[in-house]
Parts: C-alpha cells; structure tokens; sequence
C-alpha cells in the first residue's frame, strides 16, 4: 500500500510554517517529511529550522529526510539525505560514502529509466521519480510509465510524485511505494486521500 512522502516548501525559518506541519501532522501520518531549505540560508539558520522541525516529526516516527545538505543532515540528526536532481548528478557513491550506512539516502531521478538504474547502483536507498517539465500530460505519462515499471521490476522503492489528487490515486493504483504530493497538498490535503 503507498504511503505519503511530504515535502516542504523552501523554509528560511520555521515559525511561519510550523503551525501548518503540527496542524496537518496532528491527523496524517506519512512516512517520510522532505525539509527543504531556502537556498543561501546560512549554516547557523539552516540548523536552527532543523532544530525545530525535527523534534516534531521524530516523535511521531516519522523520517526526517534532509535536502541536498549531507554535512548538516549528520550534524543535526535527521534520519537521511535527499539529493534533488540539480544534486543528483554528483556522486552518489561519495555522498553515501560521506552519511555512511545508517542515514538513508534518496536520489532523484526525472523520469530517466537510466538514472534510476544508475542510482540504485550507486548506494541510493530510494529513487524519487518526477517530470523532467513542470507541466504537461507527456511528463505525466513519464512518470507513470517509469514508476508502474520501476515498483514491479525492481525492489528498490520508489517515491513518485503526484502534482494533483488523480494523479496521487492512480499512482497508489501502480502500488508505488511512496507517493510526493504537490505542495498544493500542504492546502487541502483531505484531497489527497488514497
């Protein structure tokens, strides 16, 4: 069965969001939370907004992954690093080499059969599967295609994203492992159920 793998908008800070992620996670569990961090954040900045979001989703089991920051992931105690596509074309190898075997690593791959074959070769713990373009029926197909392919082929698991409620359903219908909403989900998410 698919579960949710949230995402959060870029965050400088998280006294704006964090009334929204107590409220929301206060009646849906998902499996994993992605913390994005707004670009240029300094480390100081960076380390107090995971100070504050990771207390929260630990105590409710839930994985605290962290995007494209290796080094602060360690030092801050998140369950696993998240490397975007702009990151994922670093070596995945010295990234899981630098967070070692116990943080989980995830790597995003587009819609590219190849890249996800590569990642998981590479020590990827997951791949995260997403249109190449931001709109679009084809980069849809794309996903839904790589995905169905990709859960029944391989035992790797698989986080697919879904920009709306109908794509998130039809996604659960593959049995992809775990499905990412839109950010639009942070909205309404009693339209997402599965």
């Amino acid at each position: 069965m698919s579960e949710f793998y949230l995402v959060t908008p870029p965050l400088l800070h998280a006294d704006a969001f964090l009334p929204v992620l107590e409220q929301r996670l206060s009646h849906y569990q998902p499996a994993a939370l992605l913390l994005r961090l707004a670009g240029g954040a300094p480390p100081a900045a960076a380390l107090a907004t995971i100070g504050v979001i990771r207390p929260l989703v630990q105590h409710k089991g839930i994985a605290l992954m962290l995007e494209d920051a290796p080094d602060l992931a360690l030092q801050s105690g998140c369950d696993g690093v998240h490397l975007s596509l702009s990151q994922a074309t670093a070596s995945v190898r010295d990234v899981r080499r630098q967070i070692g075997d116990d943080l989980q690593l995830g790597v995003a791959v587009g819609s590219s059969r190849d890249a996800a074959m590569r990642a998981g070769e590479e020590g990827a713990d997951y791949i995260s599967i997403a249109p190449d373009a931001p709109d679009g029926a084809e980069a849809t197909q794309a996903v839904q295609a790589l995905a169905q392919w990709w859960c029944m082929m391989m035992e790797l698991p698989a986080v697919a994203h879904a920009g709306t409620p109908e794509e998130a359903r039809a996604l659960a219908g593959n049995a992809v492992d775990f499905i990412m909403p839109d950010l639009c989900w942070w909205d309404d998410p009693a339209q997402w159920v599965l």
